[in-house]
């Protein structure tokens, strides 16, 4: 093995080892920003909407694994590499190789943006389907929880903001960008937490009833957190790596040089 091969090897496996403290950080500290978050709201909420609140992070929780786990499996197996073209001779390998990898790069990140968009039309589906089973037949007590029909239309809204990041996720986990997808996820988890105990203590202290809104809303702010953060952190990574974050046809255009010559 060449000194080349073996720096780019360690430089991965220390990229896969932080790249995996920076994962499980964020489920520790989402954890706990929910946890504290419970713990200043439990007191001044009614069983009934403790129930309703549940059974809607239920909901949300059913979309979006529907929507994308399978999806995101089939892109996690996808190669590294783009589909092969026809053989180059060795006159030209000198002058193209530098280009054609990284045409291959792009045709590959490309293809899995591509896959990405299908997690969102399901789950904009997926949507409109549960939202109105969630609304039309609900229990009658669950259904009496104060701004519960606008609570599950935010839910469904805040699920396909969600969807919508899954083209940024997909480019964060082939380029290895677990510090972007740390902050990025850490600062939604938070605002989430505080969107959610600051209405909920703003509602108590002014003695409104506010039913599971608080919650709702912040699932929107969570989901509007998570598109803007990773729009602004990825923002120069489609001009980098030479592909768009909107699905696009995937071209070579060494097949055209070839079929020309």
């Amino acid at each position: 093995m060449s000194k080349q091969d073996s720096l780019l090897t360690r430089k991965a496996l220390a990229s896969s080892v932080s790249g995996t403290t920076l994962l499980v950080m964020i489920q520790l500290v989402s954890r706990l920003f929910t946890f504290v978050a419970n713990q200043l709201v439990l007191r001044n909420l009614s069983p009934a909407t403790l129930g309703a609140a549940t059974q809607l992070e239920l909901f949300m929780v059913t979309i979006l694994y529907f929507s994308r786990e399978a999806i995101r499996l089939a892109i996690l197996r996808q190669p590294l590499d783009s589909p092969s073209s026809p053989d180059i001779s060795k006159q030209e390998k000198p002058r193209i190789a530098c280009d054609k990898e990284m045409e291959a790069q792009s045709m590959a990140t490309q293809s899995i943006v591509n896959m990405s968009y299908l997690s969102l039309a399901v789950g904009i589906a997926l949507s409109i389907l549960l939202g109105t089973f969630y609304i039309q037949f609900a229990a009658e007590q669950v259904a009496q929880t104060s701004f519960y029909r606008c609570s599950v239309a935010i839910v469904c809204l805040a699920s396909t903001l969600e969807l919508c990041t899954e083209p940024f996720f997909a480019v964060v986990h082939r380029y290895m960008l677990y510090k972007t997808r740390a902050t990025v996820e850490m600062a939604a988890a938070f605002v989430r937490s505080l969107t959610t105990c600051g209405l909920l203590l703003w509602a108590s202290w002014n003695g409104s009833n506010v039913g599971i809104l608080p919650f709702a809303l912040g699932h929107l702010f969570y989901a509007l957190v998570l598109l803007c953060g990773y729009s602004a952190a990825l923002s120069n990574s489609a001009s980098r790596w030479h592909f768009s974050f909107l699905p696009s046809r995937i071209r070579s255009r060494y097949v055209e040089v070839i079929t020309i010559k």
